[in-house]
């Protein structure tokens, strides 16, 4: 793999689809993109899309054509005399086990997505996303929609957040629960 400016072909290839979702959204979804001012630097600003739902569409569009040629490409591999085998090893399917060929038909063709935990190894860590708060600005770590109450779902607002403290009050008045 050849590298240009410290970015691999590969990392290259990644920004080029992130660009084309991109373009998907403004340009086929209608959305409209801002340019924002990342903190430290006068000269690169951070492009966002206005309706970053449409982003969301763009990207499971271009998900969905992916996984499309995804089977396309591993039929046409099979036709070609490549073992499932191969296409797992290529694909890097955890297993838990199963024989990689196995776990790549039963993804590709079965529809039974692969555990991602690696090997029988569990985590034990609760999966968060994380994002920059648009109304506080605060780093927010966000564990779900599983609990009740927003502080229990989102931390990291500032406490003088308008956002969150709409939501909080919307469960207080829903609940009838005092905060």
């Amino acid at each position: 793999m050849s590298e240009t400016f410290g970015v691999t072909e590969s990392g290259q290839a990644a920004g080029r689809i992130r660009e084309l979702v991109r373009r998907i959204a403004v340009e086929v979804l209608g959305t409209t993109e801002s340019e924002v001012p990342i903190p430290g630097f006068t000269i690169f600003p951070d492009r966002r899309l206005d309706d970053p739902l449409a982003g969301v569409r763009a990207a499971l569009l271009t998900r969905t054509v992916a996984e499309a040629q995804l089977y396309d490409y591993a039929r046409s591999a099979r036709a070609a005399g490549r073992s499932w085998d191969e296409i797992g090893a290529v694909l890097g399917l955890p297993t838990g086990g199963v024989p990689v060929g196995e776990a790549a038909f039963d993804w590709l063709v079965c529809g039974r997505v692969p555990d991602p935990e690696r090997e029988g190894i569990r985590s034990w860590r609760t999966p968060s996303a994380y994002w920059r708060c648009t109304t506080c600005g605060e780093q927010v770590t966000d564990d779900g929609p599983f609990e009740s109450h927003p502080t229990d779902n989102e931390t990291g607002h500032a406490d003088t957040c308008t956002r969150h403290r709409a939501d909080v009050a919307a469960w207080v008045e829903r609940t009838g629960v005092e905060d």
